[in-house]
Order: C-alpha cells, then sequence, then structure tokens
C-alpha cells in the first residue's frame, strides 16, 4: 500500500510541475481528475443502527494520451478509490487501471475495468455508489483484472463492445461479457439509448468464500432510457443463471428524474429475486461541479439466488437516509 501512495502522489506531483507543453510534440498533457462524494447517512436495519460518515466511492485518478504514428493513440488511466471515511491509514484501493491502443479499428484496452455488462447500462442508475445502487439487488455489476476489453468505433448511433476476461482460477472457464448500444449513453448526443448486454460464465465478486463469491453466472440485461426535455425516464431487465445448476431469476428496475432549475428530483424502484427497493431523492447544483444532495431508500425482502446452492442473501433490508455533498475536479 505504501508503494501506491508513492506512486499516486508521485504522479500527482508531476503533473503539477509539468510545462504546459511537453518537449516532445507528439506526447499530450495527462489530466488528473476525481471526486469527493461524503454523506451523514442514518441506516436501520432492525437490530443494526447506526449513523456514521461515508464516502461514496469518492476517487482520484490520471488519465491521458499519446500520438502515435499510422493514426494511432496510446491511452491510458490510473484511478483509485479514496475512502475518506475509513479509520485506518490505507484508504486507497485500486479502480479502473488499464493501458490501450485507440485508432480507426476502435479501442482496446488491457487491464482492470468495468466489464462491459456493467459498463453498458450507460447512465441508468439514478442513485450510483449509494444503497439505492442497482449493484445491491442485482448481480453483475463488476469491475475485473486480467480483463481484454474492445469497444467499435460508432455506426449510425450504433457501438459493439466486448470484455474477454482469462481466469486465474484452476477449473474455471475463462469469462466474456459483450454488448450492443445504440444511442448516447450520456443522453447529450441524442434523447434515447438502448442496449443489450451479456455475461458469459462471469465469476462473481461479491460476497466471502463460503458465499457466492467464485460462482459462475451467465447474466442477461436490457436497458433504455429516453429524455423529454427536463424529464427523463428509464427501465431496465435482467436475467440471471447459475453455471451449473441453470437456475435463475429474473428482475426489473424502472426510474425517473426531473430536472427544476438547479434541482433533480428523482425516484428509482428495483426488484429482484424476492426483494425490492425503492428510492427518492434530490440533487441541488452549487455550481458546475458541486452539488448537495439527499436521498432515502426503502429495501425489502432478502435476495437469495439459490438457498440451497448459494446461502448467501444478496442484500439486506432495511431503510437508509443520507445527505452530503460531492465536488468533482
Amino acid at each position: 500500500m505504501k508503494l501506491l501512495k508513492n506512486t499516486l502522489t508521485l504522479a500527482t506531483c508531476s503533473l503539477l510541475t509539468l510545462p504546459a507543453f511537453a518537449a516532445d510534440k507528439q506526447s499530450e498533457m495527462a489530466e488528473l481528475y476525481g471526486k469527493l462524494n461524503i454523506a451523514i447517512q442514518s441506516t436501520d436495519e432492525g437490530d443494526f443502527k447506526e449513523k456514521e460518515l461515508k464516502s461514496n466511492a469518492s476517487r482520484v485518478g490520471v488519465k491521458g494520451k499519446y500520438q502515435l504514428d499510422n493514426g494511432l493513440t496510446a491511452i491510458y488511466k490510473l484511478e483509485w478509490q479514496v475512502n475518506v471515511d475509513d479509520d485506518s491509514k490505507d484508504t486507497l484501493t485500486a479502480r479502473n487501471q488499464w493501458l490501450g491502443l485507440r485508432g480507426g479499428f476502435g479501442e482496446a484496452t488491457v487491464g482492470r475495468t468495468d466489464t462491459t455488462f456493467k459498463v453498458a447500462q450507460g447512465k441508468f442508475d439514478l442513485f450510483n455508489d449509494y444503497e439505492g445502487d442497482i449493484k445491491h439487488l442485482f448481480i453483475g455489476e463488476n469491475r475485473v483484472s486480467n480483463v481484454i476489453t474492445y469497444k467499435s468505433p460508432v455506426f449510425s448511433e450504433i457501438q459493439f463492445l466486448a470484455s474477454y476476461v482469462l481466469t486465474e482460477d484452476e477449473g474455471k472457464d475463462d469469462s466474456l461479457s459483450v454488448a450492443l448500444a445504440y444511442g448516447d449513453l450520456n443522453l447529450k448526443k441524442t434523447d434515447y439509448f438502448l442496449s443489450v448486454a451479456y455475461d458469459n460464465k462471469m465469476a462473481v465478486n461479491k460476497g466471502d468464500s463460503d458465499g457466492i463469491k467464485g460462482v459462475q453466472l451467465n447474466n442477461t440485461r436490457i436497458t433504455g432510457m429516453y429524455k423529454f426535455g427536463d424529464f427523463r425516464i428509464g427501465g431496465m431487465l435482467v436475467d440471471t443463471e447459475l453455471e451449473k445448476s441453470g437456475k435463475s431469476e429474473n428482475g426489473f428496475a424502472a426510474n425517473a428524474s426531473y430536472k427544476i432549475g438547479k434541482v433533480l428530483a428523482k425516484v428509482q424502484y428495483q426488484e429482484f429475486a424476492d426483494a425490492d427497493s425503492v428510492s427518492i431523492g434530490a440533487d441541488y447544483k452549487l455550481g458546475s461541479a458541486t452539488k448537495v444532495f439527499a436521498w432515502y431508500t426503502d429495501r425489502e425482502g432478502l435476495s437469495y439466488l439459490d438457498a440451497d446452492l448459494v446461502p448467501n442473501k444478496i442484500a439486506t433490508e432495511g431503510t437508509y437516509f443520507g445527505l452530503g455533498m460531492e465536488q468533482k475536479f
């Protein structure tokens, strides 16, 4: 961890001391970026009640590109999660970290990154990184290492994406994640977005060694979003199947948001494997990179993928309230 901290510190200091233009005209300035999202959260899970400070996937990173010959560009990203609510001194954990090439063929990267299945949801999740995050019920929000990722050029607003995950576990097959997307996932270039994604034999990185961690799944997901001026709606259908037993569970999510001046009001409902979650909230813009927010989530039922094969529950039930601030840079 000390080596990781030293590496990040060195990279940050280097960026601050680099001249505006590098000596090599082919190179381009790297970019330091990140965000701090900190909230006071109240948790009520029946016998367990707590008020705490939460760092909602706060992060810092360095990304950049380097122009090469033959129309190619070298691209890279090194990103860490900053756990500002952690009592220990080791507050950095790895997020997306990869190296790749971009050109007329599209984009190819190798390293640690979100799977294509996860990326293909676009900006659907209105409560991303909070207790209302769809990851608390749905399975498939994976960030994996040893992955080769490909993104095709966009043709008539259509793009193909794929991730191939090399397994290090004896007796397990490599995993594949593919998706086809139509429209702009940020809903800026188009007012619509639609994607179909599929995971094949994807290992679950959630739970402990005796639970669902290490189980391989087949996931199918259809995601759609549409924007009417300041009003946005979205829907998602999912199917998760255990590779060995063939047992599957279906689920869905729906959400809506409406922008009123500087306020973004939002609501999201999710259901999977006899459990459901409803979240409501609002963001208030203080500036282009600053906002304050409040949200409430009520999650009911215990979500099991397979009580016999996978005894660990996927999510807990309870009520949660958060009030906080986010600053991007």
